[in-house]
């Protein structure tokens, strides 16, 4: 009942999450409920960190090749009279892109700081973006700032799409460098046409947001279908548990079957031998039950056999084993158990079944329904399997029926 309650449990919740998926593909960027979009923000931010610990060698080289590309080009293309000026100006750029990613890269690497990226991410590319723009924009070669402009271009639409910020994050945090940019433009007297300011800090950021907007609804979609994922493994496998369960379950009687109690008793057999506990088995037959199915009915033997499956339940415990047998047959498996109690609990459950004096009439003992039980204690003996213990159990069984029924038998292992 439990496996069934769980897996209805997750097939509501699967249901939720799918219903939300068809929301996030008809609407664009649609926010999840506060938890939900905590996990999105936090599994983003787990995977970013798990690639640049990963990346940060390859990212590394490509940005060396890249820098030694930029500055032999701007070197050539630079204006005579102001190649100095602008070269060392470039060496400023890159040395703050460096200290960018090495801080990024840093954080990524010591996981006890890894709770620090987001902000530090934030501050490091408001400062790198900052320290370029201010560069780029007051070059005076016009061929050094053409190309420096449209890679800060692709740089802050690089930050809003790869840098593992949220949109409204990278746009606050790249709008402050477009501010603080333009301060240190006014400070200085830079005559920087306004068609150049627009094309290199407002419409980048905006073609960037877009993408991001874009991009992260993407992410949601993907979020959500690896949800679903997990949730139909989890489904799964409470369904194999649930079918493995019932494969072990009686129908009837809702005991466990034979099916599954060879493997219960070889491993008690082998914890007894390690440990040194004893266990107790009962074998126990409703007497007469033929004669009661003829004069009674199936049905009313089906009932029967419910109630002396429910009597048993009554007197174990959780770590014992109640199962049916075959036909009118039960067997309890008693864990560390001495054999006064195993007896005890034998005598507890005949009592138990006269008591409910069950009408028997053709039983040639007594009118009502009674049982026979024999019982054996396995107590660590060597070289001994469970067809050997069931077959013992089983012999006091058939002595016990010989001697009368309505009674427990006892019979060692050694006798």
């Amino acid at each position: 009942m439990k496996i069934e309650l769980d897996i209805d449990q997750l097939q509501q919740k699967k249901s939720e999450i799918e219903q939300l998926l068809e929301k996030q593909k008809r609407i664009l960027s649609t926010k999840f409920e506060l938890e939900l979009e905590q996990q999105f923000w936090r599994d983003r931010e787990e995977q970013l960190i798990k690639m640049l610990q990963r990346a940060y060698l390859p990212v590394l080289a490509v940005f060396f090749i890249f820098m030694c590309v930029s500055l032999t080009l701007n070197y050539l293309s630079a204006t005579e009279e102001f190649r100095n000026h602008d070269f060392s100006r470039n060496f400023i750029s890159f040395g703050s892109s460096w200290i960018t990613l090495i801080v990024l890269f840093v954080m990524a690497k010591k996981e006890q700081w890894n709770y620090l990226y987001m902000p530090v991410n934030a501050f490091a590319i408001c400062f790198a973006l900052t320290v370029n723009l201010s560069i780029q924009l007051t070059m005076l070669s016009l061929p050094v700032i053409w190309r420096g402009t449209i890679v800060m271009a692709l740089a802050i639409i690089f930050v809003y799409l790869c840098s593992g910020l949220r949109p409204k994050v990278a746009f606050y945090s790249s709008m402050l460098s477009v501010i603080l940019t333009l301060i240190y433009l006014k400070i200085v007297n830079a005559n920087v046409p306004m068609w150049v300011v627009t094309n290199t800090l407002l419409l980048p950021n905006l073609v960037g947001l877009a993408l991001a907007i874009l991009s992260i609804s993407t992410e949601r979609i993907r979020f959500l279908q690896s949800i679903i994922i997990e949730y139909d493994k989890l489904i799964y496998s409470r369904l194999n548990q649930h079918f493995i369960h019932l494969s072990h379950q009686d129908t009837l009687t809702l005991l466990g079957n034979r099916r599954g109690f060879e493997q219960n008793l070889s491993n008690a057999i082998e914890y007894s031998q390690a440990t040194a506990q004893n266990f107790a088995i009962l074998f126990i037959d409703v007497d007469y039950f033929k004669l009661y199915n003829d004069r009674y009915g199936h049905d009313q033997g089906d009932q029967a056999l419910i109630k002396v499956a429910q009597t048993l339940l009554r007197h174990i415990h959780e770590q014992d084993t109640a199962i049916r047998f075959g036909g009118e047959e039960f067997v309890l498996l008693l864990k560390n158990i001495q054999l006064s109690q195993a007896e005890k609990v034998a005598e507890a459950i005949l009592n138990d079944i006269r008591e409910q004096k069950i009408e028997h009439l053709s039983s040639t003992i007594c009118d009502h329904l009674t049982v026979s039980i024999g019982l054996t204690l396995y107590q660590g003996e060597v070289n001994i399997q469970y067809p050997d213990i069931l077959k013992r159990a089983d012999q006091a069984l058939y002595m016990a029926k010989a001697e009368g029924r309505d009674r427990c038998q006892i019979l060692n292992m050694t006798q």
